[in-house]
């Protein structure tokens, strides 16, 4: 299936789908779908063997993926993909941009203030 999780600094990304921009209708039609996959599922027991558990967790990836599949867009990573950038690295990235544009416009009404 290959759902593996990124920290993100106030967040969890999901790598593979883009859940986050599910809309509230979409994942009503994703639990239904997933509901129709369940129902004709029979349910395993206490008396059920290793294999039977591996079957089942097989069966529920392969649901799971192929609801994904079909009502969230996939992500899709290239050679150029950074999979560690996250949000914290994205905010450290602007802070001196702020900070030199906050200096800038304390110098410019420095300035005007002068000429007053």
């Amino acid at each position: 299936m290959g759902v593996d999780r990124q920290e993100q600094a106030d967040h969890e990304n999901v790598v593979g789908w883009n859940i986050a921009e599910m809309t509230e209708k979409g994942a009503e039609a994703a639990e239904k779908l997933w509901m129709e996959f369940v129902m004709n599922r029979a349910h395993s027991d206490a008396e059920c063997t290793e294999e039977e558990v591996e079957q089942e967790v097989a069966m529920c990836q392969e649901a799971m993926s192929s609801v994904l599949d079909t009502m969230v867009k996939k992500i899709r990573h290239c050679a150029r993909s950074k999979m560690w950038w996250n949000a914290d690295i994205k905010q450290r990235r602007r802070m001196p941009g702020t900070e030199r544009r906050r200096r800038r416009n304390l110098d410019e009404a420095a300035c005007v203030q002068a000429e007053l």
